[in-house]
């Protein structure tokens, strides 16, 4: 609608209101001019008297005849001669009032009509025409009534009709917001059912009514991302349903990727992944127990673990985490058992006795582990005692020496089972024949050069000969040669059961430098 100023020269302005003076009045003011002028001009002023009288009839021209002067008016019944001069008058009484009026409805006009201008300019710059036509040609015609009414000089109705047309102008404007919430629901609705097209024009109509939307901008982004996202979440949602949970998850995954604010994707993905956790968690459970009925303990308890992970919230893998060390504990315990079992059958004591010793470390109330200790402690020290001596058989030929192997001959004799091929046995044979060889002398030959003094430590003094043969009882020996002016000599020698007949050879053959000058 375009906004026209009214002018005096337009028929369909608003015109003052008809005013018409009294025709007694008239010659009055006809007499107006001669009276300014009664005076007879002096013959010696006819310029200044010329003059005066232009000045006046100017005057007139410009000021009077305009007043005086009717304007033409539509043609009416002529009234008559008798009731003409009381409408004139009753006119001209009505007249300053009504032009005061009409000026301030003109005024109140022009105000209502601007408004208007200026939201009509605003909503076309928003292309209302693409979103409200309807309301926007309502509104419109309204305005455009309003001038018909104005140009029938009807001034307080035309008003109305303006006020109603510039209501109907805000309210359009003011529903801009709740259209673009309107809008951006729909196409928001829309990415929800992956429904391009209608995304598109949803968003697009938000980005008409308002430029660079925030939200209608991304909502557009959205919008060309759907296509290729909706075809991952279908794809996961069909995977879902034939239980191809791990395609499900992959294909959602992807689906958020391109677009994160997928809402099918990212409510179906939780669910997803809760019954991706139920299936793992049911598969660590019954994998843990059957971990636990084949005795695999340890793959038991890396299972129940796992579950327990999962859900950490439940308490069956707690359960079965316990099951499956006590379980370990107990094929510990039967191992340790049958390993020290083992270890006395192979007669190793020592091992043996470190078993029974971890049993007991587990569980000090096994009373198995208990006596199996003892007894193992007693035969490793028995053990150690055999080791001992027959690691020396030739220091049994001592006194002491041989009563306390005896002592442990006997011993062993106590412990000994009676199997003749057992290790205990075997030590006791061998330790028997070194006690009893050990006390049977043996024959040593000693040679020697007539000159040097012989000597046996724990033996005797042998004194000067060339060869000469004793009897010793196995052991070590030392035999020491003396001669006056030589160097002494020192020799060691084992006597052995069962060896043949050793040779000593003691002379003292080194002299001593500046023994013949003694």
């Amino acid at each position: 609608m375009q906004h026209r100023d009214p002018s005096s020269q337009d028929s369909s302005a608003i015109q003052p209101a008809e005013f018409r003076f009294p025709s007694d009045e008239r010659p009055q003011m006809a007499q107006t001019s001669p009276r300014a002028g009664s005076k007879t001009p002096h013959p010696q002023f006819p310029v200044a008297i010329t003059g005066a009288l232009l000045l006046s009839g100017l005057v007139g021209v410009f000021w009077f005849l305009p007043r005086i002067v009717e304007k033409p008016t539509p043609r009416s019944p002529v009234p008559t001669t008798a009731e003409q001069p009381a409408a004139s008058a009753e006119h001209i009484k009505a007249s300053p009032y009504s032009e005061a009026e009409i000026a301030q409805q003109r005024r109140q006009v022009q105000q209502v009509l601007q408004e208007i201008l200026i939201l009509q300019e605003e909503l076309q710059e928003r292309q209302v025409e693409v979103w409200a036509e309807d309301a926007f040609v309502a509104a419109r015609t309204l305005a455009e009534q309003a001038d018909g009414i104005y140009r029938k000089r009807r001034f307080m109705e035309a008003l109305e009709k303006y006020r109603e047309s510039l209501t109907a102008f805000q309210q359009l404007r003011d529903s801009i917001p709740e259209r673009i919430e309107k809008h951006l629901a729909e196409g928001h609705q829309a990415l929800d059912h992956g429904n391009a097209e209608a995304a598109h024009k949803a968003f697009d109509l938000v980005l008409t009514i308002s430029r660079q939307h925030p939200r209608g901008v991304k909502g557009k982004e959205r919008a060309e991302k759907l296509p290729q996202a909706w075809q991952h979440y279908t794809a996961g949602q069909k995977a879902f349903a034939e239980n191809r949970l791990d395609q499900a998850r992959e294909q959602l995954q992807k689906a958020l990727a391109i677009d994160p604010q997928t809402r099918p994707a990212s409510e179906l993905l939780p669910r997803v992944e809760s019954a991706i956790t139920e299936r793992d968690y049911s598969e660590a459970m019954s994998t843990g127990y059957a971990a636990i009925a084949s005795e695999d303990f340890a793959s038991a308890e890396a299972a129940f673990l796992r579950a327990q992970t999962l859900k950490p919230s439940a308490t069956e893998p707690s359960i079965g985490l316990q099951q499956a060390r006590n379980g370990a504990e107990q094929k510990q315990i039967e191992q340790l058992f049958a390993r020290a079992r083992t270890q006395e059958a192979e007669e190793d004591w020592h091992a043996a006795l470190d078993s029974y010793a971890a049993l007991l470390k587990k569980d000090a109330s096994l009373v198995d582990a208990i006596t199996g200790k003892a007894r193992a402690q007693a035969r490793a020290q028995l053990d150690d005692q055999l080791r001992e001596l027959l690691a020396d058989p030739l220091s049994l030929s001592g006194s002491k020496r041989n009563q306390y192997a005896r002592q442990v001959l006997a011993d062993a004799r106590r412990v000994n089972n009676g199997i003749a091929s057992s290790r205990l046995q075997k030590q006791i044979e061998t330790l028997e024949n070194a006690i009893t060889q050990a006390l049977i002398p043996r024959p040593v030959r000693l040679q020697s050069d007539s000159n040097t003094n012989v000597a046996i430590y724990h033996v005797g003094k042998l004194g000067n000969f060339d060869e000469r043969e004793i009897a010793l009882k196995p052991g070590r020996y030392i035999a020491v040669g003396t001669r006056e002016g030589y160097r002494d000599v020192r020799r060691e020698f084992t006597v052995v059961p069962g060896e043949e007949i050793p040779t000593v050879i003691i002379q003292c053959a080194e002299k001593i430098v500046g023994a013949n000058n003694s």
